[in-house]
């Protein structure tokens, strides 16, 4: 599945291919289910947030298929493209003889992974959707892959630089924000997201955080109501930024913000990736938020897979 606007990427299952792996009971939340029975050695993806996080773990090279928009770390171009991450197809999946298989958690892909415990593969359901499913997501991906200590100093490193953006922000001024990520119809995010949680740490308040969905939708005329005092608006990182203003839409200069253009532009394919270069996401959301900060050099993280 490609990370996009209308979708705020962060939520996974893993799935383990008839192989290597055997399950043992499943207990306790779905990201602490994991298969018995050995590390995981042949890992098709079909999440990019996913595909970061092993390589993050050194365990890169334990991937066999990864989906077309998997274009992060470099290397990861490397790997057999198996296609889409929503509706795959099991064939070429399964041609490349996984032992665990990757897949998003949704209603279109509810099928794919009942014909896949048809043929023997058991589900591991695994959501990241917020900060702290983040940190159980690598400590999963970790046990599967018998990375344990790689993926808790994974963790630490994490926690550590979202500390440090929280203290560069903590001193400014709070910036009400509207995020805009999509334009027809509106939609934005709620308190659910976890972009909700990185603008605070960030300095700034969610317009919408009030609502409960993670990307609800709203109208123009609640946006106006609500009068942020930024507009902030994920782009492709090779897309036309004039394309995407808000400016250039019926009935959006009556944002104030808009017309004072005061509006940012965010990378999307960084910060709609709930995986390690969260903490990348982070400063970039608060940089944007106020122009004048400036981030720190980042700390050296070093993949190594390690038990």
């Amino acid at each position: 599945m490609r990370p996009n606007k209308r979708h705020i990427v962060g939520t996974a299952i893993l799935v383990a291919g008839a192989g290597a792996l055997a399950f043992g009971a499943l207990r306790g939340p779905a990201s602490d289910r994991v298969p018995a029975g050995g590390p995981a050695r042949r890992i098709v993806s079909l999440i990019p947030a996913a595909t970061e996080i092993l390589f993050a773990l050194g365990a890169g090279d334990r991937l066999v298929g990864r989906t077309r928009w998997d274009t992060y770390p470099p290397e990861a171009s490397r790997v057999t493209d198996v296609g889409d991450g929503m509706r795959p197809s099991l064939e070429v999946v399964l041609a490349r003889e996984p032992d665990l298989v990757i897949v998003y958690d949704g209603p279109g892909n509810a099928g794919v992974v009942e014909r896949l415990a048809a043929l023997g593969v058991h589900a591991l359901p695994l959501r990241h959707d917020t900060l702290a499913d983040l940190e159980r997501s690598i400590r999963a991906l970790g046990r599967v892959a018998e990375c344990e200590a790689g993926a808790e100093r994974l963790v630490a490193h994490i926690r550590l630089g979202l500390a440090r953006v929280g203290r560069a922000a903590s001193g400014r001024p709070r910036v009400r924000i509207y995020y805009d990520v999509w334009p027809d119809p509106p939609t934005t995010i709620g308190r659910a997201s976890y972009l909700d949680s990185l603008l605070r740490l960030a300095g700034a308040d969610n317009i919408f955080g009030d609502l409960a969905p993670s990307a609800p939708r709203v109208s123009l005329e609640a946006i106006v109501y609500r009068d942020p005092d930024r507009v902030l608006v994920p782009v492709p990182a090779q897309a036309d930024r004039s394309e995407r203003h808000p400016a250039g839409r019926p009935g959006w200069p009556r944002v104030t913000a808009v017309r004072d253009d005061r509006v940012s532009f965010l990378d999307e394919d960084l910060v709609h990736r709930l995986g390690p270069r969260v903490v990348e996401a982070a400063w970039h959301i608060a940089t944007a938020v106020h122009p004048r900060l400036e981030p720190p050099p980042p700390p050296p993280f070093v993949p190594r897979c390690d038990g």
